[in-house]
């Protein structure tokens, strides 16, 4: 059992120190510009281990900046009058209570980081405790999943949001930009101390952090939007609270993705980034179906990666074994039966969206992500569900023929051409989404040509009509070819409704909806 945290672990006696605080970061450059700056980095969380050496020298002038730098980013020790001055007005003892810093000798060391980040600090534990193998209450900064997660988050206005296994609170801090309130839940006491220290040094008062596991604190509220960056891990082990649920598989996954549509409103939506397990003889995508079946929500997969059993573990022991070879090996071994008995042949990550709709006829879908993301996406995601709705409600062929469409403003033509005779000739034609979810696809002179007409004047049968005339085609016979293609095409956002795309019935079942395969 652990021993039980300070009350004061985190908290400063003064509450004022918090925006004293914030106010001093800024004061003296302590920010992601002004770091990067005096530095000269591109990126604060950039920093590693090997850029020690060179940013001590760059950090050698002694200014206030420069000791937060080594202190706070660098994780090297500084003087005590250095940090005295550092952070006046506040007390060097009020950081050391807080739980900031602690003495070492005649230096302060560090026992968390603090890293300004897009315009936020966030306060997280340092490397070294999850490297030494006894932090089981490690709580990470801003990793890769977090921003992936941040980037394909739906960001519309939004009364109430759950951030589930928030961690250091970043997403709940993205969050409280657009939403009225923010809980953000935890089961790790140190990690919902650390939301709260870093809710409070950015001044978000709509934020309240909660301690538990998955929805029991907050069973019979409602939200507008779920996010979750939970334990999602497959492993046989619980060492680590940020990595390791303690159950078995990928049953967090599932838990969450079963139990989550009673907590969101009318509507609303939950975005959980996770890992699903592909068992033998069973597909991942039937899977994931039965999940979603009977939670009230539509369902949108969308897998990044895939990887067999072996290199799954193997990258995982890594983070937290680096330091550690002759261990390897023997977890390796543990990991890797324990996914023989599971019938666990691979392991994929991805983003699993949920959609609260009324009624019963709800649809599942699942793709691979595109091999770009050009800047935040979640305004992609988002369309991907009213695209899906409009292309329900145009069923068939002609239905879809009376539609009226026009080209993403994002959507680029790309082509590739080869010497002939008569001098150049296509050899190949893509479409390219350059924003949010970047999809790309390869598309013949036909559709090419189709697509620039698609400017929302026309109805797309006639546009069809007019095309196949003019290539001496029946239209009847080119139709159904075309007209799938441009199914694709809407779904993944090539081509938009020219109106807002109509929903879906709520009451009846409609007999066009998708089978969840």
């Amino acid at each position: 059992m652990q021993a039980a945290m300070p009350n004061r672990l985190f908290r400063f006696r003064n509450p004022e120190d918090f925006a004293r605080l914030r106010e001093r970061f800024v004061a003296i450059g302590f920010t992601d510009r002004g770091v990067a700056e005096a530095i000269g980095i591109d990126k604060v969380r950039s920093i590693s281990g090997q850029d020690v050496p060179l940013l001590l020298r760059r950090t050698s002038r002694g200014t206030p900046l420069d000791t937060l730098v080594r202190l706070l980013l660098i994780h090297v020790p500084v003087p005590q009058e250095a940090c005295r001055r550092a952070i006046a007005p506040l007390a060097l003892e009020d950081w050391i209570e807080c739980g900031l810093v602690e003495r070492e000798g005649g230096e302060v060391r560090a026992t968390v980081q603090v890293v300004p980040f897009e315009g936020f600090y966030l306060a997280s534990d340092l490397p070294r405790r999850v490297e030494a193998g006894l932090a089981t209450d490690f709580v990470m900064g801003v990793g890769s999943s977090s921003l992936t997660l941040a980037n394909l988050t739906i960001r519309r206005p939004a009364r109430r949001t759950l951030d589930l296994g928030t961690g250091c609170g970043f997403q709940a801090l993205l969050a409280s930009r657009h939403s009225e309130g923010v809980a953000a839940v935890d089961r790790n006491p140190r990690a919902v101390r650390l939301a709260e220290f870093n809710a409070r040094l950015n001044g978000r008062a709509n934020i309240e952090c909660l301690e538990g596991d998955l929805f029991e604190p907050v069973r019979g509220r409602s939200f507008d939007l779920v996010v979750a960056n939970p334990p999602f891990v497959i492993s046989p082990e619980s060492r680590y609270i940020y990595r390791d649920s303690g159950m078995r598989g990928d049953e967090i996954s599932r838990t969450i993705v079963r139990e989550v549509g009673p907590l969101l409103a009318e509507g609303g939506f939950c975005q959980v980034l996770c890992n699903w397990a592909h068992r033998r003889g069973e597909d991942w995508r039937e899977r994931l179906a039965r999940w979603v079946e009977g939670t009230g929500c539509d369902a949108w997969v969308i897998r990044s990666d895939t990887l067999d059993a072996a290199a799954y573990a193997a990258k995982w022991i890594r983070h937290t074994e680096r330091d550690a070879p002759d261990a390897f090996a023997e977890r390796f071994r543990q990991w890797t039966d324990y996914y023989d008995q599971c019938g666990i042949e691979a392991v994929s990550g991805g983003l699993i969206t949920l959609r609260r709709r009324s009624g019963t006829a709800h649809w599942f879908r699942a793709d691979d992500a595109p091999e770009r993301m050009l800047g935040p996406a979640g305004e992609s995601v988002a369309r991907g569900f009213e695209l899906h709705d409009f292309l329900e409600a145009y069923p068939d062929d002609a239905s879809l023929a009376q539609a009226v469409l026009r080209r993403s403003p994002d959507v680029r033509l790309h082509q590739r051409l080869e010497p002939c005779d008569e001098g150049w000739r296509l050899a190949e034609a893509e479409m390219r989404l350059e924003r949010g979810l970047a999809y790309s696809g390869s598309v013949d002179l036909y559709i090419t040509h189709l697509a620039a007409r698609c400017d929302g004047r026309r109805r797309l049968g006639e546009l069809l009509e007019e095309l196949a005339r003019a290539a001496g085609e029946d239209p009847a016979a080119l139709a159904p070819a075309c007209l799938a293609v441009v199914r694709r095409l809407v779904e993944r956002g090539f081509l938009l409704p020219v109106t807002d795309p109509p929903r879906c019935p709520s009451a009846e079942p409609a007999p066009q909806t998708a089978s969840p395969t």
